[in-house]
């Protein structure tokens, strides 16, 4: 059969979205100047992958690659990713543009490490100018083809029943504020021979799921360990937690009050479909009413898979006056998504050792990136030891977030507290970190773990220059 005949008369009888890419297709090929198209072969990884993440990257990436470039993706039964879009780099001739599409052959032979094959066998990449019937080939053989690739699901497991009953009863019977905890976010003030604990400046406290909390519960231990149940769970949680806080805000309680006196932002972590829902809007309207500042974190996956209504959450925290922070960006999605194009007033880049430990062009890479972002937008998230300071600090990243500033905010306070002899560093770090009595329990200073714990800074700088 010729490949010059039309693809919409090759297989009327193909499933949906292949003949949404014959579709596609036909219409590009009738003005191939400036087009291109990928293939991403992901049932060509070596097993035991794909893993569930590599769907979602994968996936992320594409349609991240696909909303810059006026394309659309199309995930194929046997499990191949399609990418059809127009590269301007193509047609101004621009050669090594890492936002070319022509770059992502490469870019996913990295993502992919020891998992990938051969670059050449990831991947099928073609210029529809000149390369037109190749990928009239391609889509003709996948139009035809009944191979359904057997890949793991986009979610890691499937919800146990039982385990979403038992989370479902947690929901059911608990105060709102005994499922979530805080951390407050710093942001280092200048002075670099200062101690540490001098240059503290509190920047946002952010609410959080307690995972102290559940896991001290033996009921539901095994459902909070299965990723699918836990971002169900949270789920769930965003509409309890929504009106949670109108309640709260309005009697001045536990949950906002100590920020709202503070001046802190309140950070909430929200899926897109609490963030266009009624509670979110009447949470929004009485922050405005009394005050209270609030930070809305969106993960940049889910942002990534629904772009429109990102865009559509984006305008309602604008109107809001709400800044937008995307949540959940590693270094390969730091060095391969434009998340500026987003628009988010802060991006949470989340430490890892590799930023220490990476190859020189990787590491070029993640700094051209963080330069291109601006260093004054990113949160270094998850800051675990006092490696990610000095690595953040050496590329002018002045705000943290994790584990070792818990640790510097609780010997702050202890130092200033009362009952500082009764408790350890660690016991310290626990329950500030918790909202619950119970989980507080033994402090003998509970409003103590509240209050950002945060020296004179100014005054102790002109005392440095004094």
């Amino acid at each position: 059969m010729s490949h010059s005949a039309t693809l919409t008369e090759l297989h009327p009888t193909q499933a949906a979205t292949e003949r949404a890419l014959v579709d596609a297709a036909e219409r590009a090929l009738r003005a191939p100047k400036g087009r291109v198209a990928l293939a991403l072969h992901m049932a060509r990884l070596k097993p035991p992958a794909p893993r569930p993440h590599h769907l979602r990257i994968a996936r992320a990436l594409l349609q991240d690659a696909a909303s810059r470039h006026g394309g659309q993706v199309f995930p194929l039964r046997n499990g191949d990713l399609v990418l059809l879009c127009v590269d301007p780099d193509l047609e101004r001739r621009v050669a090594g543009s890492q936002s070319s599409p022509l770059a992502l052959p490469g870019a996913l032979a990295r993502l992919f490490g020891p998992d990938a094959p051969e670059t050449e066998l990831l991947t099928s990449l073609w210029r529809l100018e000149g390369q037109g019937e190749g990928f009239r080939a391609y889509v003709a053989a996948r139009a035809a083809d009944q191979t359904v690739a057997v890949l793991p699901p986009a979610e890691e497991g499937a919800a146990s029943p039982a385990g979403l009953a038992a989370l479902d009863q947690v929901l059911a019977e608990s105060d709102v504020a005994d499922l979530l905890g805080q951390q407050t976010a710093i942001q280092l003030a200048e002075g670099r021979g200062l101690p540490l604990v001098a240059r503290l400046v509190p920047l946002f406290r952010e609410l959080t799921i307690s995972l102290a909390a559940l896991q001290a519960r033996q009921d539901i231990a095994e459902a909070i360990a299965d990723p699918f149940l836990f971002r169900t769970f949270a789920a769930r949680l965003d509409a309890r937690m929504l009106t949670a806080l109108h309640e709260d805000l309005t009697a001045g309680g536990k949950l906002t009050r100590p920020a709202v006196k503070q001046g802190l932002p309140i950070h909430l972590n929200l899926t897109l479909e609490h963030l266009v829902s009624p509670g979110f809007a009447r949470l929004s309207q009485l922050a405005r009413r009394v005050g209270a500042r609030f930070g809305i974190e969106v993960n940049l996956m889910e942002a990534a898979a629904d772009p429109d209504l990102f865009e559509y959450a984006r305008g309602l925290l604008e109107l809001a006056g709400f800044p937008l922070i995307l949540d959940g960006l590693d270094h390969v999605g730091l060095t391969m998504m434009h998340v500026g194009g987003l628009r988010p007033a802060l991006v949470k880049l989340v430490w890892s050792p590799r930023l220490v430990d990476a190859p020189s062009p990787e590491m070029s890479a993640i700094d051209a990136a963080i330069k291109r972002l601006g260093p004054g937008r990113v949160v270094l998230a998850r800051a675990e030891s006092e490696d990610a300071l000095v690595w953040g600090q050496s590329r002018g990243i002045t705000r943290y977030q994790g584990y070792f500033l818990d640790a510097v905010q609780a010997a702050a306070r202890m130092a200033g507290c009362h009952s500082a002899k009764a408790c350890s560093l660690r016991q310290c770090m626990t329950r500030a970190g918790i909202l619950s009595a119970a989980g507080r329990a033994g402090c003998g200073n509970p409003a103590q773990l509240d209050l950002a714990p945060v020296p004179p800074v100014q005054d102790m700088l002109r005392a440095a220059a004094g």
